[in-house]
């Protein structure tokens, strides 16, 4: 689904009021009914988090076992209404049953149209409460905020939704120095659509709306008062601040959900911003043909593991073999023909008999793709034969997907030059630190020209200046740049963007990024394109560590635990 960036946002709700047509307040209605189905299914269930492990599970359910109670803190806007809206519901559906109570934060003369309109149906059983000067008040008298944030409270923060552009002032900062201010003592934070305070694009100055996806990305500091929320339930599709670290930690927890908005001017919007979801992954997938035999799919080939890291290429193997592609050929030292055939008797054993990675296998245009770098090392004698490796497929492009990970981006990076013998069509996977070296020598070779200065620590300001930088980089390699991490970001050498929603904080362990290497090679050895077998291979690699998650928990999971959840 595709992300779109500033007025289009708005946009999107105004076509399909017209379209349709349907009123501001039956779509706020819509929106109301996924939002408050996605709070009961956190808030009421103790497993409900399936992926999100124990912290989410306790903090939502609580350990007594008792019920939740409902807090609803209301601005004056759309997202204020919508609050509203959920209240009403949640009061519908629990009756006595559930404590439902609202924290209005400006009088009824100053609300919206719509969400006055939703105050107004609120039922007599809901006690709302006024906010004045930062106090709390019922009926002219104060109240205590513990009165309202107890143990058992979920905070619903519909406070400000869509169109921060800057640090907010006022009422809106007290209530969210309030909300952030009690919420530890409280079950979870559920905020509405975008955590209270966040700009919707991060931090950009207005001058520079119109490039919000270019190199001239604001580099400015972050507001100071944003809600931290446990869960936040985005409707229709993601914002863009929700995918990148720097905004994206005031969300928790991640969910979509939909009301129906006009689906055919979502796509014709103009944004290089994509999210991945199952639908659209299974949209790039291509059907296996009955009367297909093992050649149809391709023969990928891995070069990976050393004396010391064996693991790694049995992990990116075994990912091969599970992405249904015909062939796999593993090129490791001799010394792990053992362990890889026991671990992987499926797997085509090509010995190299240095402890290291030091010569090619035999006739290299017999695979479809190659897998380089998990395991690998960075000694010289690794370092010389991949350069004869980069060397021999870049006189041939576009006929072998070459892949590459870990220790090769190292010596790359240690060898700048080495970046002009990357074959077009290639991709890249590196996560953080491996982006930093990566981008750094190439700044030095003078493929990027915006990148180092922006201190010793990293060659990018900001996040949207990292998305930039690594924009440009895909675009002079004329390659596919994976950015692994919360959202995976994969970047074509066009410029488009696509930012993954599977996945898990389980993950984050020594090995899946070596799963995820054998698992895009694998599928560009199928036939798919390379930006098509990143997307997928990213999709399924966190799917799989959703299932992981879901079965041995975000903590216990670890990276073989994958390879027994990839499922395609």
């Amino acid at each position: 689904m595709k992300i779109l960036l500033g007025k289009d946002i708005r946009r999107a709700d105004l076509h399909t009021m017209q379209r349709e047509p349907v009123t501001g307040i039956d779509l706020m209605e819509r929106a109301a009914v996924a939002l408050e189905a996605g709070t009961v299914a956190a808030a009421e269930t103790p497993a409900a988090s399936d992926m999100a492990g124990l912290q989410l599970r306790e903090s939502a359910y609580g350990k007594d076992g008792c019920a939740p109670e409902y807090l609803i803190v209301a601005g004056k806007g759309n997202n204020g209404g919508d609050g509203l809206a959920v209240a009403r519901l949640l009061k519908r559906r629990f009756g006595d049953s559930r404590e439902v109570s609202v924290l209005l934060l400006f009088p009824s003369e100053r609300l919206s149209d719509d969400c006055r309109r939703n105050l107004e149906r609120l039922p007599t059983g809901i006690r709302v409460y006024a906010f004045s000067e930062g106090r709390i008040t019922a009926d002219g008298a104060e109240v205590p905020p513990g009165r309202l944030f107890r143990k058992n409270t979920v905070i619903i923060d519909a406070i400000l939704g869509t169109g921060v552009t800057g640090a907010v002032r006022g009422v809106a900062q007290q209530a969210i120095r309030l909300v952030n201010g009690h919420s530890r003592g409280c079950r979870m934070v559920i905020s509405v659509d975008m955590p209270s305070g966040l700009p919707t694009e991060p931090w950009r100055r207005p001058e520079q709306e119109a490039d919000i996806s270019g190199e001239n990305a604001a580099r400015t500091s972050p507001p100071a008062d944003i809600v931290s929320a446990g869960l936040t339930l985005t409707i229709e599709f993601p914002k863009l601040a929700l995918m990148l670290p720097e905004t994206g930690k005031y969300a928790g927890w991640l969910r979509t959900v939909h009301i129906g908005l006009d689906s055919e001017f979502i796509d014709d919007c103009d944004s290089p911003f994509t999210a991945v979801d199952r639908e659209y992954a299974a949209s790039l997938l291509e059907p296996r043909g009955e009367f297909d035999h093992k050649g149809t799919h391709g023969h990928a080939l891995v070069i990976a593991g050393s004396a010391e890291y064996m693991g790694a290429a049995i992990l990116c193997t075994g990912a091969a073999l599970r992405s249904g592609c015909g062939l796999v050929t593993a090129h490791i030292p001799s010394e792990g023909r053992t362990a890889m055939l026991v671990s992987h008797p499926s797997a085509i054993v090509s010995a190299d008999e240095a402890p290291v990675f030091s010569s090619l296998p035999a006739d290299l245009g017999k695979y479809s793709s190659v897998a380089a770098g998990p395991g690998l090392g960075r000694s010289d004698t690794a370092a010389a034969a991949l350069r004869e490796l980069l060397a021999s497929l870049h006189e041939h492009p576009g006929t072998t997907t070459l892949v590459l990970d870990a220790d090769a981006l190292n010596v790359i990076s240690e060898h700048p030059d080495m970046l002009y013998t990357i074959p077009a069509g290639s991709v890249l996977t590196p996560h953080i630190g491996e982006l930093k070296r990566l981008m750094r020598a190439a700044a030095v070779s003078g493929l990027l020209e915006d990148a180092g200065s922006a201190g010793a620590d990293s060659p990018w300001h900001d996040d949207m200046h990292r998305i930039a930088l690594v924009r440009q980089l895909a675009s002079s390699l004329k390659s596919v740049i994976v950015v692994k991490g919360a959202h995976t970001m994969t970047c074509s050498p066009d410029g488009r963007c696509f930012f993954n929603m599977s996945g898990n904080p389980g993950m984050a362990k020594g090995g899946s990024g070596d799963v995820l290497t054998g698992l895009i090679a694998g599928l560009a050895a199928r036939g798919y394109d390379p930006l098509a077998a990143a997307v997928l291979g990213v999709w399924f690699h966190g799917r799989a560590g959703d299932d992981a998650a879901a079965s041995r928990g975000v903590e216990s999971m670890n990276a073989a635990d994958l390879l027994e959840n990839i499922r395609i």
